[in-house]
């Protein structure tokens, strides 16, 4: 089943005079359970295809649609609520928690916004610590934990609500190579769960290599990439030939 459908997708941002073109007639879907890599360098449009696909940002022309619901038509309550009760999850690792809170307490926070229980949202906290390995470091201060162990947590407040579509903006940033491959060990175990559908955009392609397809992002487009790293076109070769540089 089509969880997430772009359909000829453009967005721009004025710099100055000029107009960047981040996405330019983009159209791609991902489906129930697919664990999909988007590889791309700095600027390139990684994580305004992340924010799309999450209706925090929209497009100009074409539409982002999740679960058959076009992002863009949907009133702003029922957006949030996708954040919120278990449609989309969230992971973007440059937002830091800004509470010096115990970890458990952390990922409580959207159940007990929604409503749930202290004993409710504790339980289901600790449920979803276990799920991202980070059950050891429940009790511990935000402030104590290494990057590694941090990122787990808000990995953990990602899943809280058990969401349909995971977004994930770069996992491995400051990590170690083990750190990294431990963070992407547990994606892939999350994306073979229960038909929940992750995609990670990163700027490290060789951890994306655990995805079942990659697709890079450059110039406004989107491109198959195969397990050796030659590029194809994908949806079809005009994509590339128009747009500028993104973001």
């Amino acid at each position: 089943m089509t969880l997430l459908c772009f359909e000829h997708v453009s967005r721009s941002y004025r710099d100055g005079p000029r107009e960047i073109v981040v996405l330019d007639d983009v159209s791609f879907e991902a489906q129930e359970g697919d664990f999909v890599g988007v590889w791309g360098m700095r600027r390139s449009g990684k994580s305004t295809l992340l924010r799309l696909a999450a209706g925090l940002d929209f497009a100009q022309h074409g539409s982002v649609r999740f679960d058959g619901h076009d992002l863009a038509k949907v009133s702003g309550h029922r957006r949030a609520a996708l954040l919120r009760d278990g449609g989309i999850g969230l992971l973007f690792t440059d937002r830091r928690p800004t509470l010096n809170l115990r970890a458990v307490e952390q990922v409580a926070l959207p159940l007990l916004a929604s409503g749930t229980s202290l004993r409710e949202a504790r339980g289901s906290a600790l449920a979803a610590l276990q799920r991202a390995g980070a059950l050891n470091v429940g009790e511990r201060h935000l402030a104590a934990l290494g990057r590694d162990e941090l990122i787990k947590v808000m990995l953990a407040q990602a899943l809280v609500h058990r969401p349909r579509l995971l977004l994930v903006d770069e996992p491995s940033a400051f990590l170690n190579m083990g750190e990294a491959a431990e963070i992407f060990n547990l994606l892939q175990i999350i994306g073979g769960e229960e038909g929940t559908a992750v995609i990670i955009a990163s700027e490290d392609l060789r951890p994306l290599r655990r995805t079942n397809r990659i697709m890079s992002v450059g110039g406004g487009a989107i491109r198959l990439m195969d397990r050796h790293a030659e590029v194809v076109q994908f949806p079809g070769p005009e994509s590339a030939q128009r747009g500028g540089r993104g973001r």
